[in-house]
C-alpha cells in the first residue's frame, strides 16, 4: 500500500468494471495492462478494508463532493471541492487534448470506453465549470494544469491560473 492510511474511494462501476476478467477480454488490446494494474494497486487496500465503492453524485466527505463523468471510464469521476465561496473541480480525464477538444468538445479518444458518454461528459463538465467559474484542475492540460473555462460561442477557451516561483527559487 503506498499509503497505509489511506481509505480509497472509488465509483461503483469502476470498481467492478476493472477486476473483471471478462471486461479485460472484451476490452481493445492496449487497455489490457490498465486491467492488471488497477488490480495490483488495489487488491492491498481491498485486504485491509480500506476500499470504499461509492455510487453516483454523493459527499464523500463534508466540502468533497463526487461527481460523475462517465465515458471516459464507465464510472469516471470528478470531483467537486467546496470550501465556502470557493470550487475546485478535478475534472480527471475530460480533457486529453485541450487544443483539439476545448474547440470540438465531440472529439473524443481511443482510451474512452464509450465516447457518447465521453462526449455529454465533457460538454456538462465545459459548461459547468464556465457558467460557475469553478477553478479546475486538469490532468492533461499544460502546467500549471489549473486555470477556469470561459465559454466562447460554440468552443471553450482555457485560462491558466498565473503563477510565480516563491522568492528565492
Amino acid at each position: 500500500m503506498a499509503f497505509p492510511n489511506a481509505v480509497v474511494r472509488v465509483n461503483e462501476t469502476d470498481a467492478n468494471y476493472w477486476p473483471s476478467p471478462a471486461n479485460k477480454s472484451k476490452a481493445p488490446a492496449f487497455l489490457s495492462t490498465f486491467f492488471d494494474a488497477v488490480s495490483e494497486s488495489v487488491a492491498p487496500y481491498l485486504a485491509s478494508g480500506r476500499f470504499k465503492p461509492f455510487n453516483g453524485d454523493v459527499e464523500l466527505d463534508p466540502g468533497i463532493r463526487a461527481v460523475a463523468l462517465p465515458g471516459h471510464t464507465p464510472g469516471h469521476t470528478g470531483y467537486l471541492v467546496e470550501s465556502g465561496a470557493n470550487h475546485l473541480l478535478v475534472w480527471g480525464d475530460i480533457v486529453h487534448v485541450a487544443a483539439i477538444q476545448l474547440q470540438n468538445p465531440t472529439a473524443s479518444v481511443e482510451y474512452d470506453t464509450d465516447a457518447a458518454a465521453a462526449q455529454r461528459s465533457r460538454r456538462s463538465a465545459l459548461e459547468l465549470a464556465a457558467s460557475r467559474r469553478y477553478l479546475i484542475g486538469a490532468a492533461h492540460i499544460a502546467f500549471p494544469g489549473l486555470g477556469h473555462i470561459r465559454k466562447n460561442r460554440n468552443t471553450y477557451d482555457w485560462v491558466p491560473v498565473n503563477y510565480e516561483a516563491a522568492p528565492g527559487q
